[in-house]
């Protein structure tokens, strides 16, 4: 039973991680490119907020085994380096647009774990 209570509290944040990355990336990529054009470079980063959401689905299995955590938050940052040293590489982004994307990737795992959260932040 609490597997089950689990399980739906883990698919329910993912679904409200990608709401809001969707979200995020509507305002902050497809927007600008309709306004600047598709070439400008500080449009959000589609390419790392994807790879954070997958990295983020993947941590609900790790999490299961505790001794993985560390391993993979380090695979997790040489992950998102990689990803993010690419679209700098490819002329695709600059780092104002991979800012954004990361900031849409984290903004989204707060609001879909804010019960976890809420009593982290002390302003």
């Amino acid at each position: 039973m609490e597997k089950d209570i689990s399980f739906k509290k883990n698919v329910r944040s993912l679904i409200i991680a990608a709401i809001v990355m969707i979200v995020g990336l509507a305002l902050f990529k497809f927007v600008p490119m309709s306004l600047f054009g598709e070439d400008i470079l500080f449009d959000a980063s589609m390419h790392l907020t994807i790879a954070i959401f997958v990295l983020y689905a993947f941590w609900y299995f790790i999490d299961q085994n505790k001794g993985w955590r560390l391993p993979y938050f380090i695979f997790s940052i040489a992950a998102i380096v990689v990803v993010s040293v690419q679209r700098i590489i490819a002329n695709a982004h600059n780092d104002i647009g991979l800012l954004v994307g990361f900031i849409i990737s984290a903004i989204a795992i707060v609001v879909s774990r804010w019960g976890y959260f809420h009593d982290k932040f002390d302003f």
